[in-house]
């Protein structure tokens, strides 16, 4: 009887741990599909498994209700760099995040750093402040819906677009004549000096510039360290053109209509962790830039800021030429526009030329 007893004794004990530990028995595991058309040598993917998908699933632990399973598609084993949006919009993967100048016919509204050089280098500032536009004007959720995809935060990693290029650059004549790869808009930025863009994208310009199908490449200094740019290109030009936003976290729209709201709370706030942790690291490894310029034997040249002043304007007005042909599609584009400049400045950034009020 005694035994039988504590039998129940230990049987009472037992129910009473379970129930305690509830929830990791009711926890509920969910599986994601996560993807870049990058490596994770490249800071948009370094970043994401360091930084986003840790955060997911530390927030989700704190009440044990649910969590991650992950399954990494990177490297262009689902999609190359670029073709990210059309994986996210056919659902062949429920997360990624898209290098937003490779569409700039799609995404117009997310254009707007790159019709504003020579403004800021403040990436964490930069995100910030078009998180706030998002929230503050439907555009650009708007911009989501026929795409099928919902957008979790602005993010990026040019924090200074500089030339890195073959032979030394030092003024703004030097550019005359160069072909210079890069990607999107922001080739307009060297167009006008002479240069001629070769589209391309961070996993090609290496063998761009080591082929000599360009001369230089449009970079920032991350990307220099991290890929290793400077072993084909030592030389290094800093005009202070600025940095600007240029990816999104985005989650295909059934996959998120699925996830519970814990799991969506936790998806958008690692998501802005994110943006912080990438500006973060760009301006760190960033740093490192110039003396690895140096070491390899190449060179560092800084404009002026009269130069940096000719340069910017002498540019066309990007930014009104971008507005207004949004306002032709019902898009309050110039609002916008005055209200990033305004955030620009009052944030008393470097703000070179006023590209709102043209």
């Amino acid at each position: 009887m005694k035994t039988r007893n504590a039998c129940k004794a230990l049987s009472g004990v037992s129910l009473l741990a379970m129930l305690a530990a509830g929830p990791s028995f009711a926890q509920e595991e969910i599986s994601i599909r996560i993807a870049s058309g990058f490596a994770p040598n490249v800071a948009a993917v370094k970043i994401l498994q360091e930084t986003f998908m840790p955060r997911v699933d530390e927030r989700l632990a704190e009440t044990g209700n649910y969590s991650i399973e992950w399954r990494e598609a990177f490297s262009g084993t689902l999609a190359q760099p670029g073709g990210e949006l059309e994986a996210i919009q056919l659902g062949l993967t429920d997360i990624g995040v898209i290098p937003t100048a490779f569409h700039a016919d799609r995404l117009p509204l997310y254009q707007i750093g790159s019709v504003t050089p020579f403004t800021s280098s403040d990436l964490v500032l930069i995100f910030g402040v078009m998180d706030d536009l998002v929230e503050q004007y439907q555009e650009f959720s708007e911009t989501w819906d026929p795409l099928n995809q919902v957008s979790l935060a602005v993010s990026g990693i040019p924090d200074n677009y500089v030339l890195c290029s073959r032979v030394p650059i030092s003024t703004k004549e030097d550019v005359d004549g160069l072909r210079v790869a890069g990607a999107g808009l922001n080739l307009r930025w060297v167009e006008p000096a002479g240069a001629v863009g070769v589209t391309g994208t961070l996993a090609n310009f290496y063998q761009l510039v080591e082929t000599g199908v360009a001369d230089a490449m449009m970079v920032w200094g991350e990307a220099i360290v991290s890929l290793k740019y400077h072993e084909v290109c030592p030389h290094y030009f800093d005009a202070g053109m600025g940095g600007l936003n240029s990816y999104v976290i985005n989650v295909n729209k059934q996959a998120w209509d699925r996830y519970p709201e814990e799991v969506r709370t936790a998806l958008r706030e690692a998501a802005v962790e994110y943006g912080v942790a990438i500006g973060n690291f760009s301006a760190e490894v960033g740093a490192q830039a110039r003396d690895t310029m140096l070491e390899s034997g190449g060179t560092v040249t800084e404009l002026s800021q009269e130069d940096r002043l000719a340069w910017v304007n002498s540019l066309p007005p990007l930014a009104i030429e971008w507005a207004d042909a949004l306002e032709g599609e019902g898009v309050r584009a110039r609002e916008i526009l005055a209200a990033y400049m305004e955030a620009m400045r009052e944030a008393d950034q470097p703000v070179l030329r006023d590209w709102d009020v043209e």
